[in-house]
């Protein structure tokens, strides 16, 4: 029986080491879907993170170009009445030269009427001066004993209604 026995303990030995080996694989089963669950956690929580991430960057992107929309919409705001104040200005400049040369082209013809009038004035003046040189008054004698007071350089007074 020796050998029996020997079967019996083996046997024995074959089916403790059987349950320690289920054991072992349950234990390993169990710690498997326990990492397999956190495994499924995290990739939960990492698919979760990504749709976070992707809609945090769609806003962004989003947010992004509205605030460059607005950006370029105050910039035009601004451009718009800077280029209608520069045109402003330069027709004022053109108005204004248009202006100076006119006042230039006045001031020009005033100097050549000034100049004018001064020389007829000076032809008036030398003329009066010859009229005066050439002119000679009736005196007494000529008139034909007209009574006054002829001779002094000055006509006799006119003297109404005596014949």
């Amino acid at each position: 029986m020796t050998g029996a026995r020997s079967i019996g303990t083996e046997r024995q030995q074959i089916d403790t080491s059987l349950v320690q080996a289920e054991a072992a694989t349950k234990g390993l089963h169990e710690a498997l879907n326990r990492v397999s669950g956190r495994m499924d956690g995290q990739d939960s929580c990492q698919t979760q993170h990504q749709q976070v991430t992707s809609h945090l960057h769609q806003t962004i992107q989003a947010e992004g170009a509205a605030a460059m929309g607005r950006d370029k919409h105050l910039g035009q705001e601004l451009l718009d009445p800077k280029v209608q104040h520069q045109c402003e200005l330069q027709n004022h400049e053109r108005i204004l030269n248009t202006m100076m040369a006119e006042l230039e082209a006045n001031k020009e013809a005033k100097e050549r009427q000034e100049s004018h009038i001064a020389e007829l004035t000076q032809g008036v003046t030398a003329l009066m001066g010859q009229v005066k040189g050439k002119r000679s008054y009736p005196t007494r004698e000529r008139t034909g004993g007209a009574t006054g007071g002829g001779g002094r350089g000055r006509p006799p007074p006119i003297m109404h209604g005596t014949a």
